[in-house]
């Protein structure tokens, strides 16, 4: 019984130490979710994200300090509002991790409602609205030599993937410029793809952007085939930073997006 705990002590001490250093080894996680609209949505945002945000602490592990939320105020459990003011603080944050000696990979969600401008897209946040041009801007300085990826899960996040990428980034958009601009179920297949036991396609406890966006576009798939509707939306990865994003990534695409992952520690809870 007791080499048993010892065992089960030296298992819990190698899946804490895959990120010993919240600060070096851990990816960074920042989350921008824009205005709700109505109650409906609001109630759905905060649930999907605190099971993104639940998927990342409890099933990779990643120190919770690692993961800084923008939605509402700091007084419900967010790092602060997702003002255009705030996000582009944050964005400044993520230029100058990025700068930093062996800086650890930062992964960016865009989560909420967005909508086609002439020349882009725009985030739809309290106040001032944020494009993704600005966004384009703010992130210019972000090291190529660090990691980015960038998740763009709104509507119109076509023009976010041809705007945001680049050398050293990975980006997922939840549709296609062919799309229509409506609301898409990518943010709720995210949340179910963190969480599924199919995540990890080749069982190496390594889950891929690719294996990722792989389960994504599955959870896709179940979904509209649950409600008996058409799949409307197709989402892109864009792996080499070309700015074209692809729905069945070739090797240029696909052999990037496969070498940065997220390990699965042993003792990591699904529920």
């Amino acid at each position: 019984m007791f080499g048993f705990v010892i065992r089960l002590a030296v298992i819990s001490l190698s899946a804490t130490a895959l990120f010993s250093s919240a600060n070096e080894s851990a990816p960074r996680i920042w989350i921008f979710n824009g205005l709700p609209g109505d109650e409906e949505h609001h109630q759905f945002f905060e649930k999907n994200l605190a099971a993104i945000r639940k998927a990342f602490t409890n099933r990779f592990q990643i120190p919770a300090e690692n993961i800084s939320i923008l939605y509402g105020p700091k007084e419900a459990g967010y790092l602060n509002t997702a003002s255009r003011e705030n996000v582009l603080t944050e964005l400044e944050n993520i230029v100058q991790h990025s700068q930093k000696p062996d800086a650890s990979p930062v992964w960016i969600i865009f989560h909420g409602h967005a909508n086609r401008i002439p020349g882009g897209a725009s985030l739809n946040l309290p106040g001032p609205d944020l494009s993704s041009k600005d966004i384009a801007r703010a992130l210019h300085k972000v090291s190529t030599e660090s990691t980015l990826v960038i998740l763009a899960t709104t509507a119109a996040s076509s023009d976010f993937l041809r705007d945001l990428s680049g050398p050293g980034r990975i980006v997922i958009a939840a549709n296609s410029p062919k799309d229509p601009v409506s609301e898409p179920d990518f943010p709720l297949a995210l949340s179910m793809a963190l969480t599924s036991a199919e995540l990890d396609a080749d069982k190496d406890n390594l889950v891929s952007v690719l294996e990722l966006f792989r389960a994504c576009k599955q959870q896709i798939l179940s979904l509209y085939e649950s409600q008996g509707y058409m799949v409307r939306e197709h989402a892109q990865l864009d792996g080499n930073g070309d700015g074209k994003g692809t729905q069945r990534p070739a090797s240029e695409d696909g052999d990037p997006a496969s070498k940065v992952t997220l390990p699965i520690p042993q003792l990591s809870k699904f529920e």
